[in-house]
């Protein structure tokens, strides 16, 4: 079974260059998680499910916790820490964009993708 939140909205000061450290930008952050298929679906209950509520404050905690640099790094360490939290998830995916980035031209967003397995999944 496959979970997504799709289009989370963060503003932060990640980035490489001044103008984006000092005056920070806007966010975009899709999470696609996989769990065992039976995980939830029979039973009906919040208890027996990863609370999307849970993943969505563990992903903006990691945003407020540490600035990044460059949003390799940023997508890497979401990936990381959802699966060291969530220890049911199998596969976490991230794609990452940062919008307007400041490329002297007009550009709505970058974006990277990152996807990690747990090893013994």
């Amino acid at each position: 079974m496959f979970i997504r939140l799709n289009s989370i909205k963060i503003f932060a000061h990640h980035g490489v260059y001044d103008e984006e450290i000092n005056n920070g930008n806007n966010f975009e952050i899709d999470i696609e998680i996989e769990l065992p298929d039976s995980f939830g679906a029979t039973t009906d209950a919040l208890v027996d499910v990863l609370d999307y509520t849970k993943l969505y404050q563990r992903v903006v905690s990691i945003s407020e916790n540490h600035r990044y640099n460059l949003l390799e790094a940023f997508s890497c360490d979401i990936c990381i820490k959802i699966l060291e939290t969530f220890s049911v998830v199998q596969y976490v995916g991230v794609k990452l964009r940062k919008m307007n980035p400041p490329m002297g031209g007009e550009v709505m967003s970058v974006e990277v993708e990152f996807k990690k397995r747990r090893e013994n999944a």
